[in-house]
């Protein structure tokens, strides 16, 4: 069988590895895109639908006793972790609550403001070129606090991020009604609304917008298995391909890989889950609507009303677990009237995370040829465009639009 040569072999087609193929052959490079599915049927099409402006603050691991406590108990909504998976993912968590500490917080805090300054442009650019503006909502999101301490810390977040320049707004439980008249505003004491953010009514079909404007753009897409990329002869070889370089952009898949290469890097994953569920009579919601306190989210997408869930640390393989939309499914209800799940069983997809919360972007230590776009956590698809700039910016030699060393594989590898 011939093989077809490219410069490049992005691996990896949800949007992190979308963005990064379009940037690579705008730039004029022959590009191959190559997953086992086609676009966007992973982790990209299991989220929340926001892309984030106002997210620049890292998920970090709670630092007080209690918060530690309650989730050891395995009981919340936001946090769950598998008994059977907890000596796997203990040693991710254990770093993972290191690089939480507040300084390092302050890093990454630091390293994602850049980033998340160019999410919205990135993807305007993209959503214009591939005419997917009918997925999209300009109207922001609204996070809800049903505690004193949370509004109090939620209102020094909205002060520190008009800092930034990000617009957003307190709301009473009357002002969160007029903007969502069928949401029972009452079960909380007030709300931010972040009115940058842009949403998308379907995530898995934006990503598929834009590899398909990848394709009009001149790029390949091949329905391929990375295992089976090999080194030969300086180029990387797999079935029908030839690359001169690799980008791994394979997310919560990037790790296995890379270890085969001999690549350790210190990444675990946060599982998630999501259903979705008619409305009731009439009811209409506008945007998504986080509730801060038990970490769900409600948000309207083109097959109903997800519900997503938080965190579940959890082998990735591991069987299928979604207690926390069973406990969030009667909270959600009492907040919005939902109708019966359109879906036949719960969602599960894997976010790849770093313990410091930032991705890897740029080369791969000591491989040849091999470049990185993977770690997004919470947000890749806030990120995937703005990121897949970057890295095709570094790629290329290029003027890169803000330092990349933050984001260095190299912080994880001994010298």
């Amino acid at each position: 069988m011939t093989s077809e040569q490219f410069d490049v072999a992005v691996l990896g087609a949800g949007i992190v590895g979308v963005s990064t193929a379009i940037h690579l052959r705008r730039r004029g490079l022959s590009v191959a895109l190559v997953d086992r599915r086609e676009p966007g049927e992973e982790t990209s099409h299991g989220n929340a639908g926001i892309i984030q402006r106002e997210g620049v603050h890292p998920y970090v691991f709670p630092r007080s006793l209690p918060k530690i406590l309650s989730y050891a108990l395995n009981r919340s909504v936001d946090a769950h972790y598998q008994l059977s998976s907890l000596m796997h993912v203990a040693p991710f968590l254990w770093r993972y609550f290191k690089d939480s500490a507040p300084a390092k917080a302050r890093e990454t805090l630091a390293a994602n403001i850049p980033l998340f300054a160019r999410c919205l442009d990135t993807h305007g650019e993209l959503i214009e070129a591939s005419g997917a503006d009918h997925l999209i909502a300009r109207n922001g999101w609204i996070a809800g606090y049903r505690t004193d301490a949370g509004l109090r810390a939620a209102e020094e977040r909205r002060a520190e991020l008009s800092g930034l320049g990000i617009d957003a707004a307190m709301l009473s439980p009357s002002e969160i009604a007029v903007l969502e008249p069928h949401l029972e505003a009452t079960n909380f004491l007030g709300a931010v609304h972040f009115r940058d953010p842009w949403t998308v009514n379907d995530p898995g079909a934006l990503t598929k917008a834009y590899a398909a404007q990848f394709e009009k753009e001149g790029g390949v897409t091949v329905i391929g298995n990375a295992a089976q990329v090999r080194r030969v002869g300086g180029k990387w070889q797999l079935p029908g391909i030839i690359a001169s370089e690799i980008v791994v952009a394979m997310g919560p898949w990037s790790k296995p890989f890379l270890d085969r290469l001999g690549l350790g890097l210190p990444m675990g994953v946060k599982r998630g889950y999501h259903r979705h569920y008619a409305a009731k009579g009439n009811a209409v919601l506008t945007r998504p609507v986080v509730d801060d306190h038990y970490g769900f989210v409600l948000a309207p997408m083109a097959r109903g009303i997800r519900l997503t869930s938080g965190a579940e640390f959890a082998r990735h393989d591991a069987r299928s677990t979604p207690v926390q939309l069973a406990r969030a499914e009667p909270l959600a209800r009492a907040l919005f009237p939902l109708a019966e799940s359109v879906d036949k069983e719960a969602w599960i997809g894997a976010r790849p995370v770093l313990p410091d919360l930032r991705p890897v972007i740029g080369k791969a230590p000591g491989l040849d040829g091999v470049w990185l776009n993977f770690g997004h956590a919470h947000h890749g698809l806030t990120l995937g465009p703005a990121t897949g700039l970057l890295l095709a910016q570094m790629m290329t030699g290029g003027e890169t639009f803000t330092d990349p060393a933050p984001y260095s594989a190299g912080r994880f590898v001994q010298s």
